[in-house]
């Protein structure tokens, strides 16, 4: 399986890189990520756009066995390099069925890891679930496939 591309990197505008250079790099990495990754069949970019400091977007992979994950994250650049301030990964079947959610929508204030949870298929309840990215939720669904062939 091939290694995913570091989505966080640069995280700080070179010298003479501007900060929106910066934040189209990272958008470039999230791209080149989704469509390096093993299990994606095809990548749709709704939106990609940078300015002000923040970039944001919005892209879907159908992956291999027709699932969908649709990716929002938007991060802004600080003293300390990149910071996601807002994400959503949608995972769903081919029929359009839930599978999971990792949001930090700021709905759940009684989740220990707020405004970090998840929503997983079949459970009413929101779960807590650690700060995600689109690395991570690659890496995660990654392992739910693994255990789910076994």
């Amino acid at each position: 399986m091939p290694r995913l591309l570091p989505a966080r990197m640069p995280s700080l505008p070179r010298p003479g890189q501007g900060v929106d250079d910066a934040l189209e790099q990272w958008l470039y990495r999230i791209e080149a990520q989704l469509l390096a990754w093993s299990l994606s069949r095809r990548v749709t970019v709704d939106y990609a756009e940078t300015g002000d400091g923040v970039a944001q977007c919005r892209m879907r992979v159908t992956l291999l066995d027709g699932s969908q994950l649709q990716c929002v994250e938007r991060v802004c650049l600080h003293p300390d390099g990149l910071r996601t301030e807002k994400y959503s990964f949608h995972w769903q079947r081919a029929d359009d069925s839930p599978i999971c959610r990792w949001d930090n929508a700021p709905h759940h204030p009684e989740i220990s890891t707020f405004p970090h949870h998840v929503h997983k298929s079949g459970d009413v309840r929101v779960l807590p679930h650690k700060a995600m990215d689109i690395s991570g939720a690659l890496v995660r669904i990654e392992k739910l496939l693994a255990g789910a062939s076994r």
